[in-house]
């Protein structure tokens, strides 16, 4: 369980988050929508422990930020590093063995081929793929649809509704959007 009670945030004089109150249970995917500039990012940053904010968060698993999967909107990468190699730092940060990275290249990426050179969509592959081999509990997808194909989608809401059916909780940030009749 995750509780964020009065969250507030503010750059400057603005507030961003104004008194932000969730109960986020485990075994649940829950989303989060909003136009361009309404503080989802915000949320996800304060939430992942990459912001300051006011209020309270609390959680089962302490600190969160060691059990929390971040996959954001555009993931950066070193420049010169392979995808075999992002999987190993990705490894050592969570003190993991190595893992057959081979056997879960569920997208098929060229992890021989530096990361820097893949499109925007294999690199947001290759970084859910990276959240994924750190076996969280929790993760926080922004906008994780966005700059992928219509295959690697339907295989990002199965792993979604897999990661759901483990008990893991989700949080998706989904970007707001019109359509016209």
């Amino acid at each position: 369980m995750i509780q964020l009670e009065n969250i507030t945030k503010s750059y400057g004089t603005k507030k961003v988050l104004k008194g932000i109150n969730l109960d986020l249970e485990k075994g649940k995917v829950y989303g989060i929508v909003g136009e361009n500039g309404a503080g989802k990012t915000t949320l996800f940053k304060c939430i992942a422990g990459l912001e300051p904010f006011e209020g309270d968060l609390n959680s089962d698993f302490q600190p969160l930020k060691n059990h929390l999967g971040l996959l954001e909107t555009n993931p950066a990468f070193l420049s010169r590093i392979t995808g075999w190699e992002y999987f190993e730092i990705v490894m050592l940060r969570q003190r993991s063995k190595q893992e057959d990275f081979e056997a879960q290249n569920i997208f098929e990426l060229p992890l021989d081929l530096y990361a820097e050179s893949y499109s925007t969509g294999m690199k947001k592959k290759l970084a859910f793929m990276a959240i994924l081999l750190q076996k969280n509990e929790v993760f926080i997808l922004d906008e994780p649809f966005n700059g992928v194909d219509i295959q690697s989608n339907i295989l990002i809401t199965e792993l979604i509704l897999k990661l759901k059916s483990l008990g893991k909780t989700v949080i998706i940030f989904f970007p707001y959007f019109f359509y016209f009749k």
